[in-house]
């Protein structure tokens, strides 16, 4: 019978059960009496403050040079709220602690050694790469007790999770497909080896949705018809779009109409059946096709599927053109989705938490002005470096001000969109985004304050003549000379607030996060950031009434403890 545990316990499976470990490391350097004894105290401390930071105990961390080093790398100084000069120190201590006690920097002699059944498969194996490929696979296998002949699915995807969960190495997903991948092919190409083969590893989110062309010609010249329509509106026709959309909204309601279509395949309707976008209308079709989609999420509405209703609902009125009754009843269920559809997704919830805490606010609201006097200290030496920490920093500021979404942002042009003001002697920026480049189709009016204007000015005198290759007009140009992609920016934005702050906050976050702030400040008022994020106020109080409650929670909480009191 297969065994699924090690036969001796170590740290990992990864992990030699006769590797030493940090805390015995300790315990040496206590007997050093020839260092003296604050530097004693010093190398413990960095080897304690490492272990830490890695989230285990010094028992559980191998004394290796090769594996401290591999994980310090990993380690971001921000989320342990010191330098990246202290976490050098550390490290240098640390180094210095293993060294000083003989610890080894071979990677072979922490990592367990494989069992002589794998030894023997792998001695088959002529390819160098083919044996770096399965070296890892044999050796999680052999801490298992798993023979060659002996190994299935679960096995690799076994590996995977501790590869992911060790921070062992990059990509953990690309190095056990290829592992995979090598162990079916040496199956058929060397003999004597084990007749199992491995499936491939799922894919990290199975698409259910069925492409359009798929689907029978008449459908598909149906969909064409109805998407040249919402590109190219006739205005003189009352039944139509009143507005030409862009391309990227154009995709996505292209997307919503694969995945209604798909989702009424999945509840039983042949796919040769579907041949026209009057049959996705139909009220017993949608109903069905709805119902699917809702049952991927435990039968709640989400905000997706609310747009899908809603992008149903246009092609009834101005495609198909149901009558009056019809209509209503649509109508009917896309107010019933929602009024249940939460507004924040639960990713976004998640990396709200962060913010509880309000030293970790702080940190996010101060970063501007933190990366620009680092960005002073740099120009000297590192001018793109320091030019790319005021972009960053001017971006993340024009976010806090004026939360507008990343593709805007990107976008924003010096001669277009922004216009310097002046308010009683006071120097101030507008921005005005027209509407038909907003996905909204509401023009956006924000004006940046007298800090926000300095920070802008600094950055285009200083920072931006530095990043700038080709003329341009944009605020935050790319090489050719055209905006920097939303990616770019966002990317941006995330990686320095991360490596500065510790915190995982994206470009889009940013408009939760002002609802957040103003719910603190001033609760109750969603009629302000209805205005500030460009939203309905029905739509500004479903997003945010998660911090209204919570406003309302401590309210309360309030009164509890005041009414003890007086008991």
């Amino acid at each position: 019978m297969t065994k699924e545990t090690p036969q001796e316990t170590a740290v990992s499976p990864f992990v030699s059960v006769k590797a030493p470990m940090l805390d015995s490391v300790i315990a040496q350097l206590s007997n050093m009496e020839d260092l003296s004894l604050t530097r004693r105290r010093d190398l413990k401390s960095a080897l304690r403050s490492l272990a830490r930071m890695l989230g285990r105990p010094p028992a559980e961390i191998p004394a290796n040079i090769n594996w401290l080093y591999i994980r310090v790398r990993k380690i971001v100084p921000a989320r342990h709220d010191i330098t990246k000069k202290r976490l050098a120190n550390i490290k240098s201590d640390a180094l210095k602690a293993l060294e000083l006690t003989g610890c080894s920097r071979k990677r072979a002699d922490w990592l367990a050694p494989v069992s002589p059944g794998w030894s023997d498969l792998l001695g088959k194996i002529e390819n160098k790469h083919d044996l770096w490929k399965l070296t890892q696979l044999a050796q999680f296998c052999s801490a298992l007790s798993v023979e060659p002949h002996q190994i299935r699915d679960q096995h690799p995807h076994a590996l995977l999770e501790t590869l992911i969960a060790e921070s062992f190495v990059n990509r953990p997903e690309h190095v056990v497909a290829n592992a995979i991948k090598t162990w079916n092919r040496l199956k058929d190409q060397i003999c004597d080896w084990p007749d199992v083969s491995l499936s491939p590893l799922p894919r990290k989110k199975e698409p259910w949705t069925f492409p359009i062309e798929t689907f029978p010609n008449a459908f598909q010249s149906d969909v064409d018809a109805w998407l040249k329509r919402l590109g190219n509106p006739d205005l003189f026709d009352a039944s139509g779009p009143s507005q030409a959309l862009r391309p990227t909204t154009i995709a996505h309601r292209r997307f919503q109409i694969q995945e209604v279509a798909s989702a009424l395949v999945h509840s039983g309707k042949p796919m040769a059946e579907i041949t026209s976008l009057a049959l996705l209308v139909d009220m017993d079709n949608l109903k069905a096709a709805l119902r699917w989609m809702m049952g991927r999420f435990d039968d709640k509405p989400t905000e997706a599927i609310k747009g899908v209703a809603v992008c149903l609902q246009a092609i009834a009125k101005h495609h198909v053109g149901v009558d009056a009754v019809h209509l209503d009843d649509i109508r009917g269920i896309v107010k019933r989705l929602g009024r249940d559809a939460d507004g924040l997704r639960e990713k976004n919830r998640q990396r709200l938490l962060q913010l509880e805490d309000s030293d970790n606010l702080a940190r996010l609201l101060h970063l501007p002005t933190v990366l620009v006097t680092k960005a002073e200290r740099l120009f000297a030496t590192k001018p793109r470096k320091a030019a790319l920490l005021v972009q960053a920093a001017l971006a993340i500021e024009i976010l806090l001000n004026a939360p507008m979404r990343v593709g805007n942002l990107a976008s924003l042009n010096l001669e277009r969109h922004l216009k310097p003001i002046r308010i009683k002697r006071e120097h101030r920026t507008h921005i005005h985004i027209p509407s038909h480049e907003v996905k909204n189709n509401v023009a956006l009016d924000y004006e940046l304050g007298k800090d926000a204007t300095v920070l802008l000015n600094y950055y285009l005198e200083k920072a931006r003549p530095v990043l700038l290759v080709e003329r341009s007009d944009f605020l935050f140009p790319a090489m050719n000379g055209g905006s920097k992609r939303p990616n770019g920016v966002s990317n941006l934005i995330k990686t320095t607030i991360l490596e500065h702050t510790g915190l995982t906050i994206n470009a889009h976050l940013f408009r939760s996060i002002a609802g957040k702030i103003h719910s603190l400040v001033q609760p109750g008022d969603v009629t302000t950031l209805s205005h500030v994020l460009n939203n309905s106020l029905r739509t500004a109080m479903k997003a945010y009434a998660q911090f209204e409650r919570r406003s309302a929670l401590e309210h309360y909480q309030n009164s509890l403890t005041a009414a003890r009191r007086a008991g």
